[in-house]
């Protein structure tokens, strides 16, 4: 192995790959190797680098090399869900589904309609309606209902009369029987799946203005809807 005189070798060796990898941001495996390469290369040869020293780096390097491997794959494996995933969603398309939900979209054509099940008769039936703060912008009094799915509607105006802007809203079912007892309520979705998304990794059906995550369907007719 040729020696270099002390004034042939550069004042920062590693000036290059360093810089390179100061310049990313980030040490890649491209830049680890161009480190490992020149320390060997300008190693003093009456100390040269521990063998179990060099080993180790090596076994970095490998390390290294296997998780750039893993990211590609994995990058591999969730890019190829995105069209499975939209597969999976056509079924549904033109059914009718029922779905856990609690929102209330308004626009100038009007607000959803407000949707619910019963666990029994009930006397007093009130939907309150919230902002996007949580704060209750109306209380609307839907009366006595009997058990099962039911709807109210709301005309977008807030407990004073003023018109409330279009945007999202949310909405709970606060239901009593005769001896002023709590009914058992759940806001629901129920409509017709016009069309799917797929956002951050997740399959969504559009039912009107809602977007309907598959996760909170609860049931779905067998057949297109009439």
């Amino acid at each position: 192995m040729p020696i270099r005189s002390v004034d042939s070798i550069p004042a920062n060796p590693l000036a290059d790959p360093v810089a390179a990898a100061s310049a990313n941001q980030e040490l890649g495996k491209e830049d680890f190797l161009k480190l490992l390469v020149t320390q060997m290369e300008y190693q003093d040869p009456l100390n040269p680098t521990d063998s179990t020293e060099f080993t180790a780096q090596l076994a970095q390097f490998s390390s290294l090399e296997q998780l750039f491997q893993m990211n590609s794959n994995l990058g591999g494996l969730v890019d190829s869900q995105v069209p499975s995933g939209m597969a999976s969603v056509a079924g549904f398309l033109d059914r009718e589904i029922l779905a856990k939900g609690d929102s209330v979209r308004l626009t100038a054509d009007g607000a959803t309609p407000v949707q619910f099940s019963l666990d029994g008769h009930a006397e007093v039936v009130n939907a309150v309606i919230r902002d996007q703060n949580d704060l209750t912008v109306r209380t609307i009094s839907l009366g006595a209902l009997d058990a099962g799915a039911q709807q109210g509607v709301w005309d977008g105006l807030d407990n004073t009369g003023q018109s409330l802007p279009d945007g999202n809203y949310r909405f709970s079912i606060l239901a009593q029987d005769a001896n002023g007892n709590t009914v058992g309520t759940r806001t629901e979705v129920r409509g017709r799946v016009t069309g799917a998304v797929y956002e951050d990794g997740e399959a969504l059906l559009s039912v009107g203005s809602r977007r309907v995550p598959l996760t909170d369907l609860i049931a779905v007719k067998s057949g297109p809807a009439a």
